[in-house]
């Protein structure tokens, strides 16, 4: 058996072997496998194996909390990934890694606080995705990731006050969603990322304009819907508990919002100032009011 055969197995052998470790929650076990993996890697010229290896180094950085040593592993699993497809730019797989490498980059570039260099690399995973799903328009695991890459973006781009462009984005996703959702009804994964975008489209339509207030109504009583029908399946997920705070809690601004839009609640200038004089009075007759938070 010749020597570069011997390494290439060896090579297998650890990246195996940091996966069972992986399934099994022994994150340090599995980094010091990786970091023996990415030796053997390295002297065996296997780009494609480095870039796997930094991939889940990444990963496990990322679950761990350890987002500066996950970012810099992923830019450095990025400059592999570029290296790849340049010598097979037709690689499905390496695109795969590439999209959910610049979307996870994303993620960690907004958690600090560096969110148009976030919007870039979002971007560029948006792109990634619309061109694997155009040679490969039924693949379920294209489909996924690429609908988790835009509900993150759009979630930036409304944080960033780009409504327009984020609801653009979250009506991909609610597409892409509904039509994983057309084949496997059942599936809760999808169910919830669905009601994620529905959720974050009913908030982004009322911060574009008070007058999409029925179109963002139906969005987010059609996510509380999906998630409470999750939750009777999953009650303890914490997960589901907390988006579904979330939906509530942006209904009832919109209710509150709908309040104040009706033509009986508009107070003209006279009725203002009469309500001010209203509450001058009463703090006055009840001074112990004005020392209370």
């Amino acid at each position: 058996m010749s020597r570069s055969k011997v390494k290439n197995l060896l090579l297998l052998k650890q990246i195996h072997s940091a996966v069972a470790q992986i399934r099994k929650g022994k994150m340090d076990k599995a980094l010091e496998t990786l970091d023996k993996a990415e030796d053997s890697a390295r002297k065996a010229k296997a780009t494609d194996a480095v870039y796997y290896i930094l991939f889940m180094r990444g990963g496990i950085f990322y679950t761990e909390s350890k987002y500066d040593e996950a970012l810099e592993t992923y830019e450095k699993a990025l400059d592999a990934g570029s290296e790849l497809l340049k010598t097979n730019p037709e690689n499905n797989d390496y695109k795969h890694y590439m999209g959910t490498t610049l979307s996870n980059t994303g993620n960690l570039l907004k958690r600090k606080g560096e969110n148009s260099k976030a919007a870039e690399y979002y971007a560029q995973a948006r792109e990634t995705y619309v061109n694997l799903l155009a040679k490969d328009p039924g693949n379920a695991v294209f489909r996924s990731t690429a609908g988790e890459n835009l509900n993150n973006y759009a979630a930036l781009l409304t944080d960033m006050g780009s409504f327009e462009e984020a609801c653009e984005v979250l009506r991909q996703a609610i597409e892409l969603y509904e039509k994983l959702l057309e084949e496997k009804p059942d599936n809760l994964g999808y169910q919830a990322e669905l009601a994620v975008a529905l959720s974050q489209l009913g908030k982004c339509l009322i911060q574009q304009s008070p007058e999409n207030c029925g179109t963002a109504k139906q969005s987010l009583e059609k996510a509380l819907s999906m998630q409470e029908n999750i939750l009777t399946q999953q009650p303890e997920n914490a997960t589901i508990i907390d988006a579904i705070a979330l939906t509530r809690e942006r209904l009832e601004k919109l209710e509150t919002l709908e309040k104040q839009e009706k033509p009986e609640n508009l107070e003209n200038p006279e009725t203002l100032e009469e309500q001010e004089k209203t509450e001058t009075l009463e703090e006055q007759e009840n001074p112990e009011n004005s020392e209370r938070l």
